[in-house]
């Protein structure tokens, strides 16, 4: 009996390769290279599955060239907006993803960047790296004087698994927890949080403001100029979502006037090509969407794609499902 082939589009863990290499006829990308756009249809025409990443780009156009030999994309991302979700359902082909088993690595690399964006990380590593501390001005009340985060009110918009678990480690620092979502969480769930049913009467509450939700039509520019300026002067904004959820123009130009006083950011738009202005930005520490990126965590997420594709063959249930 002919094995299915697939294709994996970037390297993976060496467990999963291993997995698939046991089951079906694969294509590894063992040099990580990424397969150019203008290829990506024609090749995927050759395989019947496909294991890929938020680097790749599926939209209409790719799916409109779609010959029917493909049957799934499996996603080693919880993300899914580089995928064009109707388009997909149109040409029948299963999508599936790799949800929860980055929740508490992006939860840490949330406080990372609350702790970087408050106590001034990225100029203090610039001073010591340039040698210059040595010829600074260590002024009692103003060398590197950053904003604390005990006591303060962390306000998390969309209350999903991964804004609980930075509720519930934020409050390890002794942080008050507000959130928007679009309906309210139980009580069980919201472990006291008190929840607002409109973002821009919870912004003038927040020192801290993280963003939690996908990248949806609906989300787009969740935080947008008017939200941003509901914030206080000492507000610090943190996304760990996707950059779609943020005007960048707004948050720039906020960051740029001190209208709020710090933003950490792990997501961008158009990443990695990013607006340049936030790279002129002392008060915008940044981060290469590093949220999944611990070992285990990545290893997770290989084995939870190759066991969707596992899934899809044996006709049997799969471990998430988009479409």
């Amino acid at each position: 009996m002919t094995k299915p082939k697939i294709l994996v589009t970037r390297k993976i863990s060496d467990t999963a390769e291993q997995q698939l290499n046991d089951n079906f006829d694969v294509t590894l990308n063992l040099k990580d290279k990424a397969i150019p756009y203008e290829n990506l249809a024609k090749t995927c025409n050759e395989y019947d599955g496909v294991i890929a990443t938020s680097f790749d780009k599926f939209d209409k156009n790719f799916f409109n060239n779609m010959n029917g030999r493909l049957k799934i994309i499996a996603s080693v991302a919880v993300g899914y907006d580089n995928i064009d979700i109707p388009a997909a359902k149109e040409k029948n082909i299963i999508i599936t993803n790799a949800p929860n088993v980055l929740n508490d690595a992006v939860a840490e690399v949330t406080l990372l960047l609350m702790l970087g964006a408050a106590r001034k990380a990225l100029e203090g590593l610039s001073l010591v790296k340039s040698g210059k501390w040595k010829d600074a001005k260590v002024d009692f009340t103003n060398f590197m004087v950053g904003k604390p985060m005990t006591g303060k009110t962390l306000g998390i918009i969309g209350m999903g698994r991964i804004g609980r678990i930075v509720a519930e480690r934020a409050k390890g620092f002794g942080m008050k927890i507000i959130y928007f979502n679009r309906k309210k969480v139980s009580a069980e769930l919201e472990l006291g949080a008190k929840y607002f049913d409109n973002i821009n009467k919870m912004m003038p509450h927040c020192d801290y403001v993280s963003i939690h939700c996908p990248a949806t039509p609906e989300t787009k520019h969740i935080l947008n100029k008017e939200a941003i300026q509901l914030l206080s002067q000492h507000a610090i904004v943190i996304n760990t979502s996707r950059g779609a959820t943020v005007d960048d123009n707004a948050l720039i130009e906020a960051l740029e006037n001190n209208k709020i006083y710090a933003a950490g950011l792990d997501v961008f738009n158009n990443e990695p090509k990013l607006d340049e202005r936030y790279l002129k930005l002392n008060n915008c520490f940044t981060l290469p969407h590093i949220g999944s990126a611990n070992d285990e965590t990545r290893a997770a997420m290989s084995m939870m794609a190759v066991n969707n594709i596992v899934a899809h063959f044996n006709k049997s249930a799969y471990l998430s499902r988009i479409v």
